[in-house]
């Protein structure tokens, strides 16, 4: 049966013929109401038919995974902030089967990207698994507010439920006046407003099968598991221990335990980290080491220029070191050894029920901050990620067996080059915006406008590049004109490339603007502020508050531009140059599973139909 519906603003109807990967325009019908209330009728009654209407072994009909059956083991990797053009930047000096497994024996998507505007690391774990932008599964980033009452909200934790084990105490400074307290909340996925391509696996709880989501950030771990993942562990670099939450269980399995136990993380107190390659010349393959605008490294102890030291500041294991740990490589490689325990002692895809891992590894992102991705560092932590992932391959091959996994690696973002580092390049442009003085200059400009006492706050406060306007101020007055007024303010700033209106962002109206397509698309109204500002190409927020490293979060190629890489049953060698989104990302595991991918996900590459 076929049936007609609107595709696009710019391509009124289409007819296609209907199947389980339903192109997401027509999803977005569905579920966003972007069209006329009667045919979004008739499209649900039809919707409702659907199943009845399609045999259920056409949903495992397709190319990917080579046969009808599952793989015994989906794997998606995600490296925090891998760049899309790295794979390609420094192939000639990666190994055989780390990266060029994928670069030579798997399918390479060479222009990748993130559709949406704020590319940030809740948001890409989230798409990455919910194969749809945050308008639709709500993790708009790391951190929001909530638009009616103001208070902040983390992305991955409730505070219903606590750490396991449970947090220490933080214990204030001698002499100081403060209470020790224990952070509220811990790791829970309950914000994710979309299914995810792990819960089709545990729709059905007593399948046995398993959803293992592992990193060093509470966010990267807990969202790729999403609502029904039930082995899901992230790195607490305040103790070095691996923690989970009581979403999940009341304390960590026994083999946890016993790794915890083992103390890995401290086998690098005493060392240093130094360049991986004495062969290569770093200068001539990424830039000069130690350049104006890098950091300092944690504490600012790590220095700028290798060799970068882990320090402490009781002599021994500790806070400190733990953090200067995280960032560097290895910290990659002790999640590595966790991921792989996991796979010995929870026997994934050594059974006969399918079993997704998700493993997002965060040093890189960490170290891009800090140094930039034109340093040293990062070439250094890519190379080690290449002998990483070589390291990872040889032993899933002798656990799972090389014909009976598949394997999705991609990144969260990419990330802006220092502005100091790309005005030396030619881009006059290139800066860093000081936030502080600028929200200074929006809340005295809204003071002025709007007749304010000086000790109305206008602002709540600005999260990532979401600004929210203190609705109190502005009671019984039209706030539609406020936004107008900060947005008109803040578009005339040095710096600032956009600044969209939350009514520009709720319209569903059609527009040429670019921009403000992919802002719409990082936009939920349970969660998004009254103003959307994006810097200017090339620009980032910092000054004064943050004078060095760099960030991302914009809708700029640097920082939407990510690997998709494949590798598994199935898949037909060799790169593929046109645009795809890397969202598509959760539909290739659903079909490396055998199973419906998430109801609002992009569809599948063409070249893997």
């Amino acid at each position: 049966m076929r049936i007609r519906f609107y595709l696009s603003e710019s391509s009124p109807t289409t007819s296609v013929l209907l199947h389980p990967f339903i192109p997401s325009a027509f999803r977005r019908v569905i579920l966003l109401g972007e069209r006329p209330i009667g045919e979004r009728c008739m499209l649900t009654r039809f919707l409702v038919l659907l199943p009845f209407m399609i045999p259920a072994a056409a949903w495992a009909q397709a190319p990917v995974g080579g046969t009808d059956k599952p793989v015994k083991l989906a794997v998606l990797l995600v490296f925090d902030q891998f760049r899309g053009d790295y794979p390609a930047r420094w192939k000639a000096h990666y190994g055989p089967d780390g990266l060029n497994r994928f670069l030579e024996q798997g399918a390479w998507y060479a222009n990748a990207h993130y559709p949406y505007a704020v590319t940030v690391t809740g948001a890409g774990h989230a798409s990455l698994v919910a194969g749809s932008s945050p308008s639709v599964h709500g993790i708009i980033g790391n951190d929001w507010r909530d638009p009616l009452t103001g208070a902040g909200v983390y992305c991955a934790t409730t505070e219903r439920h606590q750490r396991v084990p449970p947090a220490k105490p933080v214990v204030p400074k001698p002499g100081t006046a403060a209470v020790a307290t224990v952070r509220k909340g811990a790791g829970s996925p309950e914000r994710l407003r979309a299914p995810t391509v792990g819960d089709a696996i545990r729709a059905n709880p007593q399948s046995g099968s398993k959803i293992a989501s592992f990193s060093l950030k509470d966010r990267g771990a807990v969202l790729p598991g999403g609502l029904k993942g039930n082995i899901v562990y992230w790195w607490d670099s305040d103790s070095g221990d691996f923690v989970t939450s009581t979403y999940y269980r009341d304390r960590v399995a026994d083999w946890v335990g016993a790794f915890n136990a083992a103390k890995p993380a401290d086998r690098w107190f005493g060392t240093t980290w130094n360049r991986f390659r004495d062969d290569l010349d770093y200068d001539k393959l990424a830039g000069p080491d130690d350049v104006v605008g890098e950091g300092p490294g944690i504490a600012k102890k790590q220095g700028r220029a290798f060799p970068h030291p882990f320090p402490s500041d009781s002599g021994k294991p500790d806070k400190t070191y733990y953090s200067a740990l995280y960032n560097s490589p290895f910290s990659n490689e002790l999640l590595a050894d966790f991921a792989l325990e996991a796979v010995r002692r929870e026997k994934l895809g050594q059974r006969d029920v399918p079993d997704l891992l998700c493993v997002s590894f965060s040093a890189n992102d960490v170290v891009g901050h800090m140094w930039g991705p034109d340093s040293h560092e990062v070439l250094d932590i890519t190379l080690r990620t290449d002998a990483l992932l070589s390291r990872f391959f040889k032993e899933l091959d002798a656990l799972v067996g090389p014909d009976n996994y598949g394997v999705v690696l991609s990144a969260d973002h990419g990330v802006c080059p220092l502005p100091e580092v790309a005005r030396s390049k030619g881009a006059k442009a290139a800066r860093r915006i000081d936030a502080v003085k600028l929200g200074q200059g929006l809340v005295a400009h809204l003071r002025e406008e709007f007749d304010l006492g000086e000790k109305v706050q206008p602002l709540v406060g600005p999260v990532d590049e979401n600004m929210y306007l203190n609705a109190k101020a502005f009671a019984g007055g039209d706030i539609a004109k406020v936004r107008e007024a900060a947005a008109t303010w803040l578009r005339k700033q040095d710096g600032i490339g956009c600044c969209y209106t939350r009514g520009q962002l709720e319209s569903d109206a059609p527009t040429d603007d670019s921009l403000l397509r992919q802002a719409r698309l990082s936009f939920h109204p349970k969660s998004s502020g009254d103003l959307l500002v994006l810097p200017a190409y090339g620009c980032l927020f910092g000054g004064s508050a943050i004078p060095t490293g760099t960030s991302h979060g914009t809708p700029y190629d640097y920082d939407t531009h990510v690997p998709l890489l494949v590798y598994g049953p199935g898949i037909k060698p060799g790169k593929r140059e046109g645009k795809v989104s890397c969202l598509a990302s959760a539909a290739i595991l659903a079909q490396f599973l055998k199973v419906p991918p998430p109801p609002a996900a992009e569809p599948l590459p063409a070249d893997l139909k």
